[in-house]
């Protein structure tokens, strides 16, 4: 195992202990409330979610097989971390664990912009829905649901326009252009056509797939707030409130009873699953050590 990686998993172990720590009062009142079914209940929707996620993965890397348990870790050992950093600044460190399981940017990137893709698809949809029933709406929802629109028209369009333009341009800059400029611009068409082809190999066949279980992710993660609005919360915020809350990370979690603490239980489901995957990682590295 490289040095660096070794370092993260201690690192990441750290944080894991000093975050039960730190919560140990409120998780204390989690286990001796008279509630721990509606607890359990909500924690293991969420962890559901993150196992679909985790299936998710494992399609749009079927092409290159060696790379699904790496994978499957890169997600699972970054998720807990990149669940509290702001502004969604954990989507670098796990598209960084991406770049080191595929040892290339470029089919790191192709899974992570496929992912991504695939979950702003699906929220824009569900924003949507809440427009089509006349949900109540807050104004930050309404923010969130014109970015990932746009984010997703000009997806398409980029893709679209790469993979139909740049032959084209490409022939153009080889037979036409001998400057420094259009060497660079040659080097960026063939790179953006080559990024191009690796999402259509990790998405080929899989589309429908891929959009399924898109789905399923984001509708157990809505069933687990659901769930836990039911049992828990009174009054303000509502379900849209608190959803957009959670996709802009500003849910830093509380104790019981406050609409603040599905966090915590986001945060103990992260928690589980890291461990598990620790523990499968650690008994990997040894299993290959001991055949060697």
């Amino acid at each position: 195992m490289k040095s660096t990686v070794r370092c993260y998993l201690g690192i990441l172990l750290a944080v894991i202990l000093g975050w039960l720590w730190l919560h140990k009062s409120s998780l204390a009142d989690f286990v001796a409330s008279e509630r721990v079914a509606e607890f359990v209940g909500v924690m293991s929707l969420y962890l559901c979610s993150h196992i679909v996620r985790i299936f998710r993965l494992t399609l749009l890397t079927l092409d290159e097989r060696d790379k699904v348990f790496p994978l499957m870790a890169a997600h699972t050992l970054t998720a807990f971390p990149s669940s509290f950093l702001p502004f969604k600044i954990g989507e670098v460190l796990r598209l960084t664990a991406f770049f080191q399981v595929y040892g290339g940017r470029r089919k790191a990137f192709a899974v992570w912009l496929a992912e991504r893709f695939g979950d702003v698809l699906v929220i824009a949809a569900f924003i949507l829905g809440l427009y089509v029933f006349n949900i109540s709406i807050p104004p930050a929802m309404r923010i969130v649901f014109i970015l990932f629109v746009l984010a997703s028209v000009f997806g398409l369009l980029a893709i679209f326009a790469v993979a139909k333009v740049s032959v084209y341009l490409n022939r153009h800059l080889v037979l036409a252009s001998h400057s420094a400029r259009g060497l660079w611009l040659l080097r960026t068409s063939h790179s953006l056509r080559l990024l191009e082809q690796d999402i259509h190999r990790s998405l080929e066949g899989r589309l429908s797939g891929f959009l399924l279980l898109s789905l399923l992710v984001w509708a157990l993660e809505i069933l687990a707030l659901a769930l836990f609005i039911n049992e828990f919360s009174i009054g303000e915020p509502n379900f849209a409130t608190l959803f957009v809350s959670g996709l802009l990370s500003s849910l830093p979690g509380g104790g019981v009873g406050n609409t603040e603490a599905f966090g915590i239980y986001q945060s103990l489901a992260l928690v589980a699953l890291t461990l598990i995957f620790l523990g499968a990682v650690c008994f990997s590295v040894r299993f290959k050590l001991q055949r060697s």
